[in-house]
């Protein structure tokens, strides 16, 4: 913003700004002017994960290729969207996969792979196209969406042995939430 109303007007030679015609057609500029200023004044905030509004969080998350789910709580993700953006060139690696499936789950999560960096005088293992992902639990997402992000991450002919420690267990016994309707225990 430049301050006060009427600042390019006032830049006008005297007689030209005396024309109404000129004096409004200068105004217009000054106006369009002033917006598209406070719009770029504003972009840094909107690039900002944690000041962003949804609207941009998703297309910001969208050029990272992270498709957001609008009902998951807002601070997820933001925090997603700030992991792949820091990740971005680690995609494909065991590091990258591993934090960001952390990210995605809030899992601690394990990727073993035959996988690494060999010098010349080294002996290379035999190839080996299995990759051992190990989670503890796959927070919200289901199986499958850890599959389909991991087919998405890893080297094309990749095969993955998905081993999560932990599932989820359907209720058992007679116990029932508070406010369920059965309240004769």
């Amino acid at each position: 913003m430049t301050g006060h109303d009427g600042w390019l007007v006032e830049q006008l030679p005297r007689v030209m700004a005396t024309d109404p015609v000129l004096r409004d057609f200068v105004t217009a500029f000054e106006q369009t002017h002033d917006t598209v200023r406070e719009r770029i004044d504003a972009i840094e905030f909107q690039m900002d994960t944690g000041l962003a509004s949804p609207d941009m969080l998703a297309y910001l998350g969208s050029w990272l290729g992270v498709m957001l789910e609008p009902t998951d709580p807002a601070e997820y993700r933001r925090s997603l969207v700030r992991e792949v953006g820091k990740l971005l060139g680690w995609r494909g690696t065991r590091y990258g996969v591993e934090a960001l499936l952390q990210a995605a789950t809030g899992a601690r999560v394990t990727v073993i792979d035959a996988g690494g960096i060999f010098g010349s005088n080294d002996q290379v293992p035999a190839p080996d196209p299995v990759v051992v992902v190990q989670m503890d639990h796959t927070g919200h997402l289901t199986e499958k969406q850890v599959m389909a992000f991991l087919q998405s991450e890893l080297p094309l002919g990749a095969k993955i042995q998905l081993d999560v420690r932990f599932q989820p267990q359907p209720a058992r016994g007679r116990a029932r939430p508070p406010g369920s309707g059965d309240d004769n225990a």
